[in-house]
Formats: C-alpha cells, structure tokens, sequence
C-alpha cells in the first residue's frame, strides 16, 4: 500500500485530491496536513511513501527536504512555469504534476514516484537541461556588476517592472540587460535564465522569502 500525506496550502484542495484518490486498492491517504501546521514534524512522524504539496506549502512549510524529495510530487496549482522549474532546481523533486491532470494520471505519478521514478509534468524539460548545459560552458561567465543584479532578480521572480524599480531603472533599460546576459549565456529564455541564477547565486538569495516573492 502506498501511503500519500497531502500538504495543501488550501483544504478545499486537499478535500478534491482525497476524493479522487477514495477507491484506489493500492493508495491511501494517511495525513492531511493542515496549513501552518509543523509540516516537518508530521513528514517525519508518518513517513508517508509520497507527498502531494503545492508551491507555497513546500517552500513556507518544509525545511530542507533531503533524502525526503525524492518523495514529493509538486502539484502545480498555476504558480508558473518558471517556479516550477525553481522548485525542482532549489528542493531536488522528482515529481510535478499539472493540477487539471486525470485521476488516472494522479494515481499513476503516485505509483511512478513511490516507486523511485521521475514524474515531471508540464516542465519544458529541452529549457531546463539547455540552461544546465549552458553552464558547463562557463563556470562563472563575464558579466557586469549590474547584470549579476538583474540576474538574482530574475531568480527570486521578479519581473521586468519590478526589476526596473528595485534598481531605479527603466524597464526598457532590464530589457536590454536581458538582451545582453541571454547572449553572454548562449541561452534562449527566462527559465533558463532562473536555472543559471539558482546554479550561481548564493543558496541563502532563494530561502523561503524569496520563494514567497516568486508566486505569481
């Protein structure tokens, strides 16, 4: 029997998933987490096969995941592709399932994952492995003081305008900054680009505020 917590930042979510999950000979929900509850506590207490959890609820309600991440299935509940990608890079998961999937497909990224697979729905997985090779390019590439900012700002969620008023710009002037690290980085689009800041910057940059910053 696979035994599943789910750690929802809504119980209404938590309730829907249960019932979809009610009827399956080989799942059972043993724990649902309630928000603001010590998530880290009940993971280690239950010790449940898998862990379904949304964005907010895994980066506010669990420390370093470990050994455990092999475990948890993000669930993407419209928080973006780009903080998909973030989670996957930051906590090491191994699953991400698109919230509008089939029970079917639900039950069988539980089984994929409890059985030590890899389950990744949704992610643009040709982005993600085309930053990671463009960083065995370069270590560390020549980028100016000001394109090393943009970067991190890139890598905590911020977008253009917001970038433009952090570091009292213009929004055209971040554009053209980002126009100039994609070259310098031989890469194509902003996941890649938050795959490179995750890989670059120092861990403490992307620690629970920061991934407060990057729901969007």
């Amino acid at each position: 029997m696979i035994k599943v917590m789910l750690a929802f930042s809504n119980l209404l979510f938590s309730e829907g998933i249960l019932r979809l999950l009610e009827g399956s000979e080989d799942i059972k929900v043993v724990d649902i987490a309630r928000p603001g509850s010590e998530l880290q506590a009940r993971l280690e207490s239950m010790r449940p096969d898998v862990v379904l959890v949304d964005f907010t609820t895994l980066f506010n309600g669990f420390g370093d995941l470990g050994g455990d991440a092999n475990r948890f299935i993000l669930v993407d509940t419209s928080c973006g592709e780009d903080n998909i990608i973030s989670a996957v890079l930051t906590k090491g998961l191994k699953g991400v399932l698109v919230a509008g999937s089939t029970p079917l497909l639900l039950r069988k990224a539980i089984r994929e994952v409890a059985a030590g697979e890899i389950w990744l729905d949704k992610i643009d997985v040709k982005n993600l492995l085309t930053g990671l090779h463009a960083l065995k390019k370069s270590s560390r590439p020549v980028l100016s003081a000001r394109e090393w900012e943009v970067v991190g700002l890139v890598g905590q969620g911020y977008r253009n305008r917001e970038i433009a008023e952090k570091l009292c710009i213009s929004e055209p002037t971040v554009k053209t900054h980002l126009q100039r690290i994609f070259q310098k980085l031989d890469i194509q689009n902003r996941p890649q680009l938050i795959t490179f800041a995750i890989r670059n910057q120092p861990a403490e940059s992307f620690g629970a505020g920061a991934a407060e910053r990057r729901i969007i």
